[in-house]
This record gives C-alpha cells, structure tokens and sequence, in this order.
C-alpha cells in the first residue's frame, strides 16, 4: 500500500484552525490524522507539503521508518533533529493518519492494533469558568451535573495584562475564592483542576499552590515555564497538589529529562504537539517507569481527540485527559458523532481511528489559508 498523496482541510473552529491531514494510497484506503497548531495553521500546512515531497510513493505499512525519515533522515546529512511544535505537529498529523491506515486495512480498530483495550472508554475533563466565585460555582455546577467527574479552570491574574510573567503569581486570593466557591457547588467526588498555563516564577506557582491546598485539587497544571525544566521539582518540593505537565514539550527526550529531575507527578504531552501515536506511546510507556499517569492536553478537532482517546484506551497508565465543550457544531463534520457517557469518551469500534469526515458539513465549516482569521 503506497502513499499516492498528502494533503490537508482547515475548519474555522474558534480560536484555531483545526489542521485534518488526509494520506491517501494507491489502494484507495484514506487516512485521517490531525495537526493543529494554535493560529500557526498556514506554517504547518507548509510543513506537510515538504513532508509529503518525501512520503509519496513510501510503504504507508513502516510507520516507524516514516516517522524517523521525517524527524531526522531527510534533514542535510541526517544530523538535525527536526524538534518544535509546528515540524512535530505536521508529522503527528501524518502519524496519525498512516496508525488510521493501518487500522484499516487491518478492519480493526487503532486500540487493538496498540496493544488491545485496557479499557473501553476514557475519563474525559472538561473547564468551567465565571468572573466570580458565585459565577464559577454555578457553571462547575452546570458541567457536574452532566456527568462530568473532572473539571479544570484557570488562575487568576493579578496585573489584567498578558506575558507580564514576573509581576504575576495567579491572584491567589482570588483563585482561592472561585475554587472554594466550585469545591462547595460539586461537592467532594468531582476532580478539581488548576491550569497556571507555564506562567509563573517558582515563588508565585508556590504561594498560589498555599492557597489551593485547602481544596484538594486533583492537579496543579504547569505552573512554570517549561523551558526550565529544572524549576518543576522546585515547585513540587513545596506542594501537596500533584503538578501535571507538560503540553509545551515535543519529544521522549524531554519528558524522560523531566520525570528524572522528579517535576511532574501527572505527564500531560498533546498528542499533536509531541509527534503523534509513534512517539507519545513511548512517552506513555517512559512514564509507567515512574509510575507517572498520562493525561493528554487535547484542545483540538474531533480527529485529534480520537488518536488520543485509542492511545489512551491502550496503556495502563492513564489519567482523565482534556476535552472541549461547547462547539455545538463539531459533530457536523462527522459521519458518527463523539459520544461521551458519565463523563467519558467511548472509543469508537470502526476500522482505524474510528472516524469518517461529512463532508457537506467540513465544506460548511471550511477556512482556507488567506480568509479571515
């Protein structure tokens, strides 16, 4: 089965442009994948283009010797690492897309192919918010009584101003407030989270941590920037809130340095970001080494959300991963729609990842490089 052709649909989905990856072959099987990255679409649309420059005519069966080809191989000499968000996104999208394939002229689903079912069905968290606590009490409310069991929210600022890292530290009163506030409203049995989003110096992620500490969050989500790995164990040292991360980092290399200077007690990789099926199930099985849970930061379209659920549905190790609500309309550009039941995302049953595109409605949905933003 070769590779005939590469190319990619964009749907205009608030805030990004989820990046669908289509491989087809010249046995007229069609793989889907995924490869958004957060209003970069139009860079990593580039960057499939060069892939595919290297892939059409290529066995779509050697997953592994693809992915390397990519990464490494088709770099001068082979001695550049293709490293970073936009090169692995582009390359977790056609990942995604040849385990698809797979799958397919296997007619099993992804899930079987990595190992078989740990479990059928994922633990999925979804976010609430509100601009006080009586507000964010209301909507936490709201998503716990539709069943979800984990829900997560944002730190608050204390400056009102982006990317002013050093002046800010969460507003821990405040955040205190709006988890107390959500604490009371779902009671004792629904999992708390606190994304902090790799802002805050040490001191500030260790006084916010103090003041969450009353409401037993489930985790404390990068509270540092990641390019320091280093500063993770330093904020860990001094909480009783497990610290998860982190969705910023692209390699095992990365993760294994992370989880040897003991930072995280949660590993959170994206799929997308960290270059796709074939390298975060190595994260996933570098993790288990420490005992350390996966749970995937997972903000993306439907595509991206089902790679991840088969992976997670496969490993021992897992932990509730994101999923994004509100989107009303998602479920148009699917044939089947996701289904979520008790706060869990069911893994599809079908061939590969389970998903087939309606294109009447991706057509409905469209954005092409140069329309509005």
């Amino acid at each position: 089965m070769k590779i005939r052709d590469i190319d990619s649909i964009l749907i205009n989905s608030p805030g990004r442009k989820w990046t669908i990856v289509r491989v087809h072959t010249d046995e007229g099987l069609l793989g889907l994948g995924e490869a958004t990255y957060s209003q970069k679409e139009p860079v990593v649309v580039s960057a499939l283009e060069h892939m595919k420059r290297e892939l059409v005519g290529e066995d779509a069966s050697r997953i592994e010797y693809l992915w390397h080809k990519i990464y490494r191989i088709s770099s001068i000499s082979g001695i550049w690492r293709m490293v970073g968000p936009v090169w692995m996104s582009a390359l977790s999208g056609i990942d995604q897309a040849l385990w698809d394939l797979k799958g397919k002229a296997a007619n099993l689903p992804l899930v079987e192919l990595l190992g078989g079912r740990f479990r059928e069905r994922v633990r999925v968290y979804t976010h609430f918010g509100g601009a006080t606590p009586e507000a964010a009490a209301r909507h936490a409310r709201f998503w716990a009584d539709r069943g979800y069991r984990a829900l997560k929210t944002g730190a608050r600022s204390n400056t009102g101003r982006p990317f002013e890292f050093y002046l800010d530290d969460g507003a821990p009163d405040e955040t205190a407030a709006c988890f107390a506030a959500a604490r009371e409203a779902v009671g004792p049995d629904v999992d708390l989270l606190v994304d902090c989003h790799g802002r805050f110096t040490v001191g500030g992620a260790v006084r916010l941590a103090r003041a969450l500490e009353p409401y037993g969050l489930f985790c404390f989500e990068d509270p540092v920037p990641p390019e320091d790995l280093s500063a993770y164990p330093k904020v860990r040292s001094q909480t009783s809130i497990p610290i998860m991360g982190s969705e910023r980092l692209n390699t095992k290399t990365q993760y294994r340095q992370l989880l040897e200077l003991d930072g995280i007690d949660i590993a959170q990789p994206d799929l997308i970001y960290a270059g796709g099926i074939t390298e975060v199930k190595k994260i996933a099985a570098i993790a288990d080494t420490y005992h350390v849970p996966i749970s995937f930061h997972n903000t993306k379209g439907p595509v991206g959300i089902l790679a991840a659920a088969h992976l997670l549905a496969s490993i021992p190790n897992e932990a509730p991963m994101e999923f994004v609500t509100g989107i009303e309309w998602r479920d148009e550009i699917l044939v089947e729609p996701l289904k979520i039941e008790d706060g869990c995302l069911v893994v599809p049953d079908g061939p590969g990842l389970g998903v087939e595109l309606n294109m009447e409605g991706v057509e409905k949905h469209r954005w092409r490089v140069g329309d509005p933003y």
